[in-house]
């Protein structure tokens, strides 16, 4: 048997953005790696304000509290604000994944200080307040916002445009050596991705699934 993961997404989604995470992470997963991905019945359609985020957390947490012990052998959470991930922890038996909090260590071996690029305009706040509380407020210098909301994220032209001149302007004018995107599954296309020099782009949902997977593969989680 393969490595089990559910992945939960933190908002309601209609078919073509669930389909669309099912792609991308499944594009991410070795051949050994079973992918499930599921909506949420209730909560937000958006993540814009602590609000949101609130109702994501009581969404998410309803949604993986049904989780049985043999369903899955680890939970990802398709959020880089980790809605419910803490809560879940205590009461599901196998791991709960949250992609910051995953990724924040690792950034921390890989470059002193850092730089996010939120999506939302009220994002900035709520990821200062979040990685300040997992301990790593020191090394984040800056957070840019491309203030774009969800559904005109959508558009790949305006996001490109938008990613293009925050990312040049984090690693150029704010210092960032290392920049994590505000959101789990944003797909770069190539210009975009090269517009920070070689500054390494942390896309946290991808990353944490790939770790998940070598702590599966060392026999440390579904065993």
């Amino acid at each position: 048997m393969g490595f089990r993961v559910k992945i939960i997404t933190p908002l309601q989604v209609d078919d073509v953005d669930l389909n669309r995470r099912r792609w991308r992470y499944g594009e991410r997963a070795s051949g050994d790696t079973e992918i499930e991905v599921v909506g949420l019945g209730a909560g937000p359609y958006a993540l814009e304000t602590a609000a949101d985020l609130a109702a994501s957390d009581d969404a998410v947490f309803e949604e993986g509290v049904k989780t049985g012990p043999n369903e899955c052998d680890a939970v990802l959470i398709d959020c880089i604000f980790d809605p419910a991930v803490d809560r879940l922890r205590d009461v599901l038996p196998m791991p709960v994944f949250g992609p910051l909090r995953t990724a924040l260590p690792l950034l921390s071996l890989v470059a002193p200080r850092f730089g996010i690029i939120a999506r939302g305009k009220d994002h900035g706040a709520l990821f200062t307040e979040l990685v300040d509380r997992y301990g790593h407020g020191d090394q984040l210098i800056a957070v840019r916002t491309v203030a774009l909301p969800y559904a005109e994220a959508k558009d790949p032209e305006r996001f490109g445009a938008a990613m293009r001149e925050q990312l040049k302007r984090i690693v150029e004018d704010d210092g960032a050596r290392a920049v994590v995107m505000g959101s789990t599954t944003m797909a770069l296309a190539p210009e975009v991705a090269t517009a920070g020099g070689d500054v390494p782009l942390f896309l946290t949902g991808m990353m944490t699934l790939g770790i998940m997977e070598s702590l599966w593969r060392d026999g440390l989680i579904g065993q």
